[in-house]
């Protein structure tokens, strides 16, 4: 009787080899307009994109039709139909136009296009073919009063605020907020429902500590201030400041005197040495009027040599204090509380004072205090991003004050490689959620009009 053949075992299909398949293994990646609302693709689309297979990128994911336009860099045309003679030009081209999309070394990349993640992978991140890049979170407004601490304490839980998006921020390398109110276990609920003093338990701080929050800046109009109603002078300030040092919390932009006020909040992330200021533009503005129009208001929050508060906005000091940040730190991130309320758009005096940070050696600039979104500059080549808009706030009024945005900054050591913008959504009036992709869209629609109308003012 014959003997059955004997038959080996199928090996498994080696990984399809291409151009594209090859170059984004080997230090590229694919990257597009950062007004596309699209953070990653499949494994096997970039070949499609590139090579014209697909036309759309809603074919691909996106939650909006647009165009797909290839462009490339000269010497690297792979699939390009649209030749730049450098990376800048090529950068200024992905800015304006949402389609737009290009294979480009990684070690070119920096803030001002999107990179995609491919099948999950994230290039900037992964450290294949280039130093993986370090990630920074950056919040808006806490606000641990009214219907959130109401919320906290019906359901018996501090940390419910922080429970659905405590994923996001426990991802990142360091994550930092802005505390806009109190933290006391002695200062009594106020009786006006809708009042403007912010006061919740300490035991708030176990929801910062669940999200992974590395530290705070207390710099803005609701630290000190509180309405004419109450009488805690600056009782409520002190005691957010012992809960915060009991429980370990890092802050800047406040303190017992005008020093710790100005002191910057030092720190590093993998090498490179850091340091954040805090500067309250709102309650302790010593240059700009007063006035609903310009955001500020006509009270004195300002530490002085002998008197608890937060850092004032006062050119002179922050310029000085920025610059010499700059002597002893890589990378410096002032955090302004300044502008006018609801409005889209930075009054001129914020946009100056922000371009004078850059000016004294600032890596980048964050503010926030609008209660709404607005957009972003690049002013000498760094990025200034105004206002992230409310985090954790009972507004729900209307989709720009319950809604904001996680600003994520990736750093490859002092060099800034990517801003991405994570919407989220406040429901319950306590609780941030992540944005749908259709709601991050809209989101980043309000971004970017507001970022072109700050262009065409100039």
């Amino acid at each position: 009787m014959a003997q059955e053949p004997t038959v080996a075992p199928m090996a498994p299909a080696a990984p399809r080899r291409t151009p594209v398949a090859d170059a984004l293994r080997t230090g590229y990646a694919l990257v597009t307009s950062p007004r596309l609302p699209l953070a990653g693709i499949g494994p096997g689309d970039p070949e499609r994109i590139l090579n014209g297979t697909v036309t759309d990128w809603r074919s691909v994911g996106s939650p909006l039709s647009a165009p797909i336009e290839r462009l490339a860099l000269s010497g690297a045309e792979r699939g390009g139909v649209e030749i730049y003679p450098d990376y800048d030009a090529l950068a200024a081209a992905l800015r304006e136009r949402r389609g737009a999309v290009a294979l480009v070394p990684l070690d070119q990349i920096d803030f001002r296009v999107q990179t995609l993640a491919v099948g999950g992978i994230d290039p900037l991140t992964s450290g294949e073919g280039i130093e993986a890049a370090m990630r920074m979170g950056t919040v808006g407004d806490i606000v641990p009063g009214r219907n959130v601490h109401r919320k906290m304490a019906d359901y018996g839980d501090f940390t419910r605020p922080f429970q659905r998006i405590s994923p996001l921020l426990s991802s990142f390398d360091l994550t930092i907020a802005n505390l806009e109110g109190n933290l006391s276990d002695t200062i009594p609920q106020p009786e006006n429902p809708n009042t403007f003093s912010f006061v919740s338990n300490t035991a708030m701080l176990d929801g910062f500590r669940l999200a992974g929050i590395d530290a705070v800046t207390v710099a803005n109009n609701h630290t000190v201030w509180n309405a004419p109603e109450e009488s805690w002078g600056l009782q409520a300030f002190l005691d957010t400041l012992a809960a915060l040092e009991t429980a370990g919390m890092p802050y800047f932009g406040g303190g017992y005197d005008l020093q710790q006020a100005r002191a910057p909040w030092f720190t590093e992330l993998g090498g490179v040495n850091l340091a954040w200021l805090g500067i309250d533009g709102v309650t302790a503005n010593y240059e700009v009027e007063p006035g609903k129009e310009n955001g500020v208001v006509d009270f004195d929050a300002g530490a002085t040599a002998d008197r608890a508060g937060t850092n004032p906005y006062l050119s002179e000091y922050f310029l000085a204090d920025i610059s010499a940040a700059a002597a002893q730190a890589q990378v410096v991130i002032p955090y302004f509380h300044m502008g006018a309320e609801y409005i889209a758009v930075p009054p001129e005096w914020v946009t100056a004072g922000a371009r004078s940070a850059i000016d004294a050696g600032a890596t980048m600039v964050i503010t926030n205090h609008p209660h709404v979104i607005q957009g972003m500059e690049i002013y000498n080549g760094r990025p200034i991003v105004y206002s992230v808009g409310n985090f954790i706030i009972d507004q729900m009024w209307a989709v720009e004050v319950r809604s904001g945005y996680v600003l994520e900054t990736l750093l490859r050591g002092d060099r800034i490689v990517g801003l991405r913008v994570h919407g989220t959504e406040i429901e319950d009036f306590h609780q941030p959620r992540r944005m749908t992709a259709g709601e991050q869209a809209n989101l980043l629609d309000r971004f970017w009009a507001s970022t072109d109308r700050l262009i065409a003012r100039g």
